[in-house]
């Protein structure tokens, strides 16, 4: 279960930094016509800059579920704030669950959002709301991780 559980991981954190890398070379790519644009030709991209923008969420929100699988992320319990090295076999498990159902409700509640932003687009810019889709997608692969980060954490206080 564990091996399968790491196997997971490996496999999703490689998706992540593709997805990632892949939007930060079109952010440069994206910058970089807008400012040829300017400059050479008076005028810039249709709809560039809110692309600019939901693309800065592909780059930010896959970073976060790489960070949260490195066991990186921000901490915000006390407990692990304290003594984290001495309560984490502890609190690892109930805390990591307790970050999944956030971001589970948080992942229903954004896909609810993009679907209402899909289903009133104007025709010309549906493409833009699918850029969109990173919010629910993400949010969704944070609770998967914290859902594999705590079966690795009872694993590992049961070894």
């Amino acid at each position: 279960m564990r091996s399968a559980c790491r196997a997971l991981e490996r496999v999703l954190c490689r998706i992540e930094l593709a997805a990632a890398v892949l939007a930060y070379a079109a952010i440069l790519l994206l910058s970089l016509t807008d400012i040829v644009g300017r400059n050479l030709f008076a005028t810039t991209l249709a709809g560039g800059e809110l692309a600019l923008r939901q693309l800065v969420l592909w780059v930010a929100l896959p970073g976060a579920a790489l960070a949260v699988a490195a066991g990186r992320h921000i901490y915000l319990d006390p407990l692990n704030l304290a003594a984290r090295q001495r309560w984490m076999h502890l609190t690892a498990v109930p805390f990591n669950l307790a970050a999944a159902g956030v971001c589970a409700l948080l992942t229903r509640a954004a896909w609810t959002y993009w679907r209402d932003e899909m289903q009133y687009q104007a025709p010309g810019t549906v493409w833009l709301a699918w850029l969109g889709v990173i919010l629910p997608v993400a949010l969704a692969l944070l609770a998967l991780h914290f859902v594999l980060r705590a079966v690795l954490a009872r694993g590992d206080a049961a070894a």
